[in-house]
């Protein structure tokens, strides 16, 4: 997954070389070869994959009710007395 969210995150990099020490542009292959260095993979992992997931499953549940789930919560509005009336069309 990772190497998925590489590819479409990482749009240009610094000091990233070849053996003999020329710089490398950004490709697919480059970006899957630089994830199989461990320690980068780690790296990319915690700060960039992580912090997306965190992100993610937060908007995924509700803040609890302080007395039980939330089917027991009351309503705080009072329903209203009749429909609404469609906006003006111009």
């Amino acid at each position: 997954m990772a190497k998925a969210v590489a590819r479409r995150a990482v749009l240009e990099w610094e000091g990233v070389g070849d053996n003999d020490g020329n710089l490398v542009p950004v490709s697919q292959a480059g970006i899957d070869a630089l994830l199989e260095i461990w320690p980068v993979f780690e790296a990319f992992q915690a700060q960039y994959v992580a912090r997306g997931l965190m992100l993610d499953q937060e908007k995924n549940a509700s803040a609890p009710s302080p007395t039980g789930p939330s089917a027991g919560a009351t309503a705080t509005a009072r329903p209203a007395q009749a429909p609404a009336r469609t906006a003006p069309q111009d």
